[in-house]
């Protein structure tokens, strides 16, 4: 498994509802059910091995310092520990070469996920460490046809489950 993803989009993309997203199923014993405690807490931010860090606000050197110690650290449930760095593309130069060392080389348990809006601020050997996902806004038109795609795949679901039934 990848130890660090890099997800890029403009505003309202869904980066980091997609970061959590991503938490909740790596936490999720069901592989996220969406229904579980470590679902719901990845989810709506509260799990304790689910760190969002706001990284226009941490982006020193020394704040990446901080962040190395505790990356060493095993998760509070025993499952990974996810670092989300929101904004990643705010910290300095310096506090991305500091990082580098750790996304080398992670510890088993650690995954680190880069939410940003201007990948290219992201130097080189960052970026080169990252499975990229790249985000982009749907159209009405787009979002109207998953919805009816949703709604059809759950009217088929029903409807087999209402057969076995019988």
């Amino acid at each position: 498994m990848t130890h660090a993803w890099l997800v890029v989009g403009p505003p309202g993309s869904g980066r980091s509802n997609a970061a959590r997203a991503f938490s909740a199923a790596l936490q999720c014993p069901d592989g996220g059910c969406g229904a579980c405690k470590a679902c719901r807490t990845a989810l709506a931010g509260s799990h304790p091995d689910v760190l969002e860090i706001d990284a226009a606000s941490n982006n020193s050197v020394e704040d990446v310092r901080d962040l190395r110690e505790k990356v060493g650290l095993v998760a509070m449930r025993g499952g990974k520990k996810i670092y989300i760095l929101d904004e990643a593309h705010m910290m300095s130069r310096a506090a991305f070469n500091a990082l580098l060392k750790t996304l080398e080389e992670p510890p088993g348990h650690v995954i680190f996920i880069l939410a940003t809006t201007e990948p290219e601020k992201i130097i080189p050997t960052i970026l080169s460490r990252c499975q990229h996902y790249r985000f982009r806004r749907l159209t009405p038109e787009e979002i109207a046809g998953k919805l009816e795609e949703l709604f059809r795949i759950d009217a088929v679901r029903r409807h087999a489950e209402l057969i076995q039934e019988l």
